[in-house]
């Protein structure tokens, strides 16, 4: 019985042992099992890896190839184009040459080849006849010195403004760059005539009648050149020594009228003249002029319409400092001589412009007047001649309306 015993204890111990030893096994071929699967999975995502990194480096490289020839391409293009512009100096410089021939032959060749131009150098009439060329040497030295130079017709040939004869004229030196407005009387009868004044090539004022033959047309001539435009407005003068009374003109402000008529005159004459009128100055007119009560309506008309009066002091006696004063206008008047006051010749000119560019120089400006039928066979030539020179000596050429 108790050897039963010992044998069924033997038995159960061996059974306890194979099952531990069978549980051992299957652990340990568990473990394997796993890490071999690991080991798998591994391997094969290093090699797929590799795969990938090679073909990504194969795409990289192909692109590289593909890019270079385009390079090369775009090399030899921007070298072909460094090559043109390397080229281009030369035909830029013979096209400049050949563009100012051809504006120095339009100069010539123009019907105004006496009127100076602004910025340019004196061309005479042997360099219309000679033709020559600047040289490219020559074209970069006047390229220094051309805003210090004026253009004017002049037989000495092409000269700068300071080489002009100083023995020409005797103008003398402005003070403080003393101000100069050339005022054009009594247009309204002849375009033709007006178009010689627009055509000079600097500030000028015209002043133009209303109601004759021509007054629009010669108003249209000045507003379409740019140059001042302003009424000249008809005023009563005193009669003659002789007893005889002027004739005014037409559009004139006479002595009995009211105020309410004055305005109304001048605000038609100012319509038919316009648009762009700048302002109106007095054509004659001392019976007016003297007359403060004419005078304050005239320049309430003035002030109302936004355009300035320039008294053309026909009359040493003129109230109309006194009406600007009350309405607190700029006062604008003519203290130089008129340049034709008692004869159209050109020395008698000449002399008339020295006085006003002394009155210029007391006063810091000076309106000068002139008139454009009367003087058109001497003025405009004689303004267009002495102009460089008054720009040598340090004058400003304006108009009343800038002054």
């Amino acid at each position: 019985m108790a050897q039963k015993k010992r044998i069924s204890s033997s038995k159960s111990k061996n059974k306890r042992k194979r099952k531990s030893r069978s549980k051992v096994n299957g652990g340990v071929v568990f473990a394997l099992t796993v890490a071999a699967i690991l080991i798998s999975a591994t391997v094969l995502s290093y090699f797929y890896v590799n795969n990938s990194e090679t073909k990504v480096s194969n795409i990289e490289q192909n692109k590289t190839n593909q890019a270079k020839p385009v390079e090369k391409r775009e090399e030899k293009k921007s070298e072909i184009k460094v090559q043109e512009v390397q080229s281009k100096p030369s035909a830029t410089v013979s096209s400049g040459q050949t563009d100012k021939s051809k504006a120095d032959t339009a100069t010539a060749a123009a019907p105004s080849a006496s009127t100076p131009s602004v910025n340019g150098t004196v061309a005479g009439s042997a360099s219309k006849s000679s033709g020559t060329k600047e040289t490219s040497s020559q074209a970069s030295s006047s390229k220094t010195s051309s805003s210090q130079k004026i253009a004017t017709v002049s037989s000495s040939g092409e000269k700068t403004i300071e080489e002009l004869p100083s023995s020409r004229y005797n103008i003398p030196q402005a003070v403080n760059k003393a101000k100069v407005c050339f005022v054009i009387d009594d247009a309204g009868l002849n375009v033709s005539n007006v178009k010689k004044y627009t055509a000079l090539p600097f500030p000028v004022t015209i002043a133009v009648l209303p109601r004759l033959s021509h007054s629009k047309d010669c108003a249209y001539v000045v507003r379409s050149s740019g140059k001042e435009l302003i009424l000249h407005q008809p005023m009563q003068a005193h009669a003659y020594s002789s007893g005889t009374v002027p004739d005014p003109g037409e559009g004139a402000i006479l002595p009995d009228m009211s105020s309410y008529e004055i305005a109304e005159t001048i605000k038609q004459n100012l319509l038919e003249i316009g648009p762009n009128v700048k302002g109106f100055n007095n054509h004659e007119g001392s019976l007016i002029t003297e007359n403060s009560i004419k005078m304050l309506a005239i320049l309430q008309v003035a002030q109302e319409s936004g355009v300035y009066f320039l008294d053309s002091r026909t009359t040493a006696y003129s109230a109309a400092p006194q009406a600007a004063l009350e309405l607190d206008m700029k006062y604008i008047a003519r203290y130089a001589p008129f340049l034709d006051h008692e004869a159209t010749d050109r020395d008698y000119m000449v002399k008339q412009l020295y006085k006003g560019l002394d009155v210029a120089n007391k006063n810091g400006y000076a309106v000068i007047i002139g008139h454009v039928d009367k003087d058109v066979k001497v003025l405009p030539d004689l303004l267009n001649d002495v102009y460089p020179y008054l720009v040598k000596a340090g004058y400003v050429i304006t108009t009343p309306s800038k002054l």
